[in-house]
Parts: structure tokens; sequence; C-alpha cells
């Protein structure tokens, strides 16, 4: 009979453990449903949630592997055992970085809880966070790509208009997939995000070569039993995991090559054409949903040689000088 939280705290109040040594024989799967029973009382958002599940099922599968219980778990395994594993399996930095934030999280919850005693993650180190992940593509990439789905059909179309949102937009693709029908606010000529990474609700302006896309879209949909903007061809609200599987063949069959064939990648180059194209920092910052403004600037530093480009084409000294090409003044002549 699976355990209860009040009667997991009982059991393993602080006072008993500290006399037993030992962790109370909880099981690694009913420690990760108390967790995230207590993030769903804690009313986090469901992609936090998901993002939890999903590296620690993946924490698991190690522990399977290992021929470990959460009992004899110790933080060697996981400093050691567990980094060495994660580098093996050449995972990407920014998967890494998730699987120990979401450990940290984890096992300060158990101990805190007294379902452990002791706080296994405490002296896990996140790897450096590299800006040699974050890719764009270029304005002829993005062309190729638009012209591999075949409009001609529901799915293609769909998928078609799916990826001018992410580039018109910037969001992510968990706030694609949640689209619903009154967040597309075409007299404004806006979609609307809810809840986006954090809570934080926004609303991201559309322009009308994408609204126009959006409205046939929706028409082509058709009625359904439920909102959701984005249907599969059985009628049912599109999944992320073929939202992401989708944009990365329509990447693969464009040959994209030099960057990631990604939904993100289309976030990533909605900002930077967005800033070369006379947008401002603040107003980005908006619409992408971040929570500060270090968080949008980074992309300043990301896209440096870009810039270099850009200044080369509109150096106002350079445009002086070309209207003067003698390099005489007034002055010269007297």
């Amino acid at each position: 009979m699976a355990l209860t939280l009040s009667a997991v705290r009982k059991k393993n109040s602080p006072s008993t453990l500290q006399s037993e040594g030992i962790a109370q024989e909880t099981s690694f799967a009913e420690a990760v449903r108390l967790f995230l029973l207590n993030c769903k009382i804690r009313n986090l958002a469901p992609t936090t949630i998901e993002f939890y599940k999903f590296h620690l099922i993946a924490l698991e599968r190690f522990l399977e592997q290992s021929g470990l219980t959460l009992s004899q778990l110790t933080p060697s395994h996981l400093n050691r055992s567990m980094m060495n594993h994660l580098i093996d399996q050449h995972l990407a930095p920014n998967t890494m970085r998730g699987r120990i934030a979401a450990c940290h999280t984890f096992f300060k919850y158990l101990w805190r809880e007294g379902i452990l005693n002791t706080n296994l993650a405490a002296d896990l180190k996140l790897p450096k966070r590299s800006n040699q992940g974050i890719f764009t593509f270029t304005e002829e990439q993005v062309q190729t790509i638009l012209q591999q789905p075949d409009r001609n059909t529901f799915t293609g179309f769909r998928d078609y208009v799916m990826m001018l949102v992410l580039l018109e937009t910037g969001m992510r693709v968990m706030e694609l997939v949640n689209m619903k029908l009154p967040d597309v606010l075409f007299s404004e000529g806006a979609i609307r995000i809810p809840m986006g990474k954090g809570r934080k609700p926004r609303i991201v302006p559309v322009q009308q070569t994408c609204l126009q896309e959006l409205r046939t879209y929706i028409r082509e949909r058709g009625p359904q039993p439920f909102d959701h903007v984005w249907v599969s061809i059985q009628n049912q609200p599109l999944q992320r995991a073929t939202v992401i599987k989708s944009v990365r063949k329509y990447c693969a069959q464009a040959n994209i090559r030099g960057t990631r064939g990604s939904c993100h990648t289309f976030r990533h180059t909605m900002a930077k054409f967005y800033l070369f194209n006379g947008g401002d920092v603040f107003t980005l910052m908006y619409i992408l949903g971040h929570t500060s403004i270090e968080m949008t600037r980074k992309y300043v530093d990301l896209f440096n040689n870009d810039i270099h480009e850009q200044h080369e084409k509109a150096s106002p000294l350079e445009f002086i000088m070309a209207s003067d090409p003698e390099g005489e003044s007034e002055g010269d002549e007297a």
C-alpha cells in the first residue's frame, strides 16, 4: 500500500532517522510520486512538473542500471557515477544542467520531508553554462525550411503556419502547443499567452502575413470539441513531441547545416532579426517572456559578429565620407 505524505512525515521524523542512522525504506517511485504531488499542491506550472518528471524518470533508469535503491544512494553515486553516466551519454550541456537542477530540488524536498536523512544533492555542482549551444537560422535557411511542408495537405499547411507563428512571436514550443482559439486576437493583431514560463501572462503582437495564414488554417481546422488551435489528422490536440519531430524533419529536408534544426532555434532567430531590424531590447524582453533584461541582453553578445556586419553596412562615418569622395571640407578649400 502506498505511503501517504503525512504517514511518511510521521515515520521519518528527524529524531527517528537520527536514531536509526538510515533513510526510511521508501521506494524511489513512491518518493517521486510524493514529490510531484507536492509540486501540484504548490501550484507549479504543468511544464515545470513535466520537467521534473522527465528528469526523475531518467534518474530512475540510472538507479535501475546501477542496481541501487533510494536508501542505498549516496552523494558519491550522484557526484561520480551519475555524472560519469551523463558524460558517457554525450548529453547536451543544457540537458545535464536540467538533470542536476531537478536532482537539487528533488533531494532537498526528500530531506526536508524526512524521507532521507541527508540532502544527497547538496554538493552536486552545475556545469558552467555555455553559449555554444545557441544557434540561429539565416534568412536563406528560414526560406528553405518554410518551403518543405506540402501546403496542399492539412498537416503540411498546419506545420507551415506553426513555424510562421514560432518565427513571428518567438514563443516557446509548449506555449505554441497550449494555444487556444480565444488566445488568437485577430482584431488586436496579437496572440495571448496566458501562462508562459513562470506563469507570467503576456500578449505578443502578430503582423498581417502571419495573421492571414493563421486565419486560413483555423478555417481548415474546422469545429472541434476542444479549443486547442493545433490539431492532428485524427482530430486530437497536437502533442509537443509531434511538433518537435515535425520541425526537425523539415530542417533535415532543408539540409540545414551549421545550426540546430529545432523549435527553439526559431525563438533565437526571431530575437536576432527583431534586433537587427530595429527592435529594442526592452520590447523583445516582454515579447519573449524573459523575467530580467539580462536574459535578453545575452543576444547582443551572442550575435556579436553579426552586429559587426550590420555596423559595416550602416556606419555613420562611412556614409558621410562616401558622400564626400574627395575628403575635402570648406576649411580645406579656404
